[in-house]
């Protein structure tokens, strides 16, 4: 089922995704100020980003002209693996920076300048903030660039020869129903 997908590539590329969105989650974790949320965006923007780019590379590694879904599915692990990564990253940091937060007692940072109408809790909604855009936002963006960059990036449109799937390779047939 995983045949095609290059592991070492794919856990490389997903440590740099989780490491460009981690950078940005830790200065947004030491500020805890609503007015810099732009910053866990940035760093989303930066993940799917550097999914594109990884999946775009890929593609020109096997030749340019690789099955299309097999790009779709090998993107999608690093998206995952980049999401895990990540997660468990910004839960460390949150223990490590704030024992509180997580843990037990009263948390040192707690997110200043809410809106009334935002999530509230024990942080102020940092802990939310943070885990849904490293796992929803993420998600998405990966997602979004593992779909859309297998299609623009193959250099032949017009047909698909190699196997369709990462899972079984594809008979050919003709007209009568016998393999060619």
């Amino acid at each position: 089922m995983f045949r095609k997908i290059n592991w070492r590539y794919s856990i490389v590329s997903a440590i740099t995704a989780a490491t460009l969105f981690c950078i940005c989650a830790f200065i947004y974790i030491s500020k805890a100020d609503y007015s810099v949320s732009w910053i866990l965006f940035l760093g989303s923007v930066l993940y799917f980003f550097t999914v594109a780019t990884v999946t775009v590379m890929d593609n020109f590694k096997r030749g340019g002209n690789e099955s299309t879904v097999a790009m779709v599915f090998a993107s999608h692990v690093i998206t995952i693996l980049g999401i895990l990564i990540s997660a468990i990253v910004c839960l460390i940091m949150l223990t490590v920076i704030d024992p509180g937060t997580i843990g037990f007692g009263a948390p040192e940072k707690v997110m200043t300048g809410n809106p009334p109408s935002s999530i509230q809790g024990r942080t102020g909604g940092l802990v939310f903030r943070i885990m849904f855009a490293a796992v929803v936002l993420n998600f998405f963006g990966g997602s979004i660039a593992g779909v859309t960059i297998p299609f623009y990036s193959k250099r032949n449109q017009t047909k698909d020869d190699k196997a369709p799937t990462p899972l079984e390779k594809r008979k050919r047939v003709d007209e009568s129903g016998q393999p060619k």
